[in-house]
Protein backbone atom coordinates (compact mmCIF):
# COMPACT_ATOMS: atom_id res chain seq x y z
CA UNK A 1 0.00 0.00 0.00
CA UNK A 2 1.61 3.70 -1.03
CA UNK A 3 0.93 7.12 0.31
CA UNK A 4 -1.97 6.81 -1.98
CA UNK A 5 -3.58 4.05 0.07
CA UNK A 6 -2.97 5.99 3.39
CA UNK A 7 -4.40 9.27 1.89
CA UNK A 8 -7.77 7.20 0.59
CA UNK A 9 -7.98 5.60 4.43
CA UNK A 10 -7.56 9.01 5.90
CA UNK A 11 -10.85 10.09 3.76
CA UNK A 12 -12.77 7.52 4.21
CA UNK A 13 -12.32 7.25 8.32
CA UNK A 14 -13.46 11.06 7.75
CA UNK A 15 -16.70 9.63 5.59
CA UNK A 16 -17.67 6.45 8.05
CA UNK A 17 -18.42 5.80 11.29
CA UNK A 18 -16.66 2.24 11.44
CA UNK A 19 -13.19 3.66 11.16
CA UNK A 20 -12.20 0.72 13.95
CA UNK A 21 -12.74 -1.35 11.14
CA UNK A 22 -10.91 0.92 8.83
CA UNK A 23 -7.93 1.15 11.03
CA UNK A 24 -7.50 -2.80 11.52
CA UNK A 25 -7.87 -3.40 7.64
CA UNK A 26 -5.30 -0.60 6.66
CA UNK A 27 -2.55 -2.39 9.84
CA UNK A 28 -3.63 -6.09 8.25
CA UNK A 29 -2.57 -4.84 4.63
CA UNK A 30 0.24 -3.00 5.83
CA UNK A 31 1.54 -6.35 7.62
CA UNK A 32 1.30 -8.14 5.00
CA UNK A 33 3.07 -5.90 2.76
CA UNK A 34 6.09 -5.50 5.49
CA UNK A 35 6.06 -9.38 5.68
CA UNK A 36 6.50 -9.96 1.99
CA UNK A 37 9.20 -7.15 1.93
CA UNK A 38 11.11 -9.07 4.57
CA UNK A 39 10.40 -12.40 3.25
CA UNK A 40 11.53 -10.87 -0.47
CA UNK A 41 14.89 -8.92 0.97
CA UNK A 42 13.84 -6.22 -0.58
CA UNK A 43 15.37 -2.93 0.35
CA UNK A 44 12.93 -0.83 -1.79
CA UNK A 45 9.77 -2.54 -0.61
CA UNK A 46 10.81 -2.42 2.73
CA UNK A 47 11.49 0.94 2.93
CA UNK A 48 8.11 1.80 1.38
CA UNK A 49 6.65 -0.27 4.55
CA UNK A 50 8.76 1.21 6.87
CA UNK A 51 7.22 4.90 5.15
CA UNK A 52 3.72 3.43 5.20
CA UNK A 53 3.56 1.70 9.04
CA UNK A 54 5.40 5.18 10.27
CA UNK A 55 2.58 7.36 8.52
CA UNK A 56 -0.43 5.18 9.61
CA UNK A 57 1.09 4.62 13.85
CA UNK A 58 1.66 8.77 13.36
CA UNK A 59 -2.00 9.14 11.91
CA UNK A 60 -3.56 6.76 14.83
CA UNK A 61 -1.42 8.41 17.56
CA UNK A 62 -2.75 12.04 16.18
CA UNK A 63 -6.47 10.62 16.31
CA UNK A 64 -6.01 9.13 20.10
CA UNK A 65 -4.81 12.55 21.17
CA UNK A 66 -7.93 14.34 20.06
CA UNK A 67 -9.94 15.20 23.13
CA UNK A 68 -12.86 14.21 21.21
CA UNK A 69 -11.78 10.87 20.36
CA UNK A 70 -14.32 8.33 22.11
CA UNK A 71 -11.71 5.41 24.28
CA UNK A 72 -11.83 5.73 27.89
CA UNK A 73 -8.50 7.41 29.04
CA UNK A 74 -6.48 4.71 30.15
CA UNK A 75 -6.89 2.67 26.90
CA UNK A 76 -6.07 5.94 24.96
CA UNK A 77 -2.50 6.67 27.82
CA UNK A 78 -1.65 2.60 27.10
CA UNK A 79 -2.25 2.85 23.06
CA UNK A 80 0.08 5.99 22.88
CA UNK A 81 2.90 4.58 25.10
CA UNK A 82 2.49 1.68 22.25
CA UNK A 83 2.77 4.03 19.65
CA UNK A 84 5.64 5.47 20.72
CA UNK A 85 7.54 2.49 20.82
CA UNK A 86 6.42 1.34 17.75
CA UNK A 87 7.46 4.52 16.20
CA UNK A 88 11.01 4.99 17.73
CA UNK A 89 10.95 1.59 15.90
CA UNK A 90 10.01 3.23 12.71
CA UNK A 91 12.52 5.83 12.82
CA UNK A 92 15.48 3.59 13.13
CA UNK A 93 17.51 2.81 10.04
CA UNK A 94 15.71 -0.49 8.34
CA UNK A 95 18.88 -2.81 9.85
CA UNK A 96 18.48 -1.84 13.61
CA UNK A 97 14.78 -1.58 13.02
CA UNK A 98 13.13 -4.65 15.12
CA UNK A 99 11.08 -6.19 12.52
CA UNK A 100 9.34 -8.52 14.63
CA UNK A 101 8.67 -5.91 17.78
CA UNK A 102 6.82 -3.53 14.97
CA UNK A 103 4.73 -6.30 13.07
CA UNK A 104 3.42 -7.80 15.95
CA UNK A 105 2.56 -4.42 17.58
CA UNK A 106 1.18 -3.78 14.30
CA UNK A 107 -0.64 -7.03 14.27
CA UNK A 108 -2.08 -7.07 17.32
CA UNK A 109 -3.84 -3.53 17.50
CA UNK A 110 -5.71 -4.73 14.23
CA UNK A 111 -7.08 -7.88 15.64
CA UNK A 112 -8.20 -5.42 18.52
CA UNK A 113 -9.72 -3.03 16.04
CA UNK A 114 -11.28 -6.24 14.38
CA UNK A 115 -13.11 -7.23 17.67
Amino acid sequence: MSTHGIRAYQQTRQLTATSRQNDARLLKQLCFNLAQALEQQDPFALNVAQGDLRLAWLTIAGALQEPEHPYPAPLKASLLELSELVLAELTLPQEQTDWQLVQQCSAQLAAGLSD
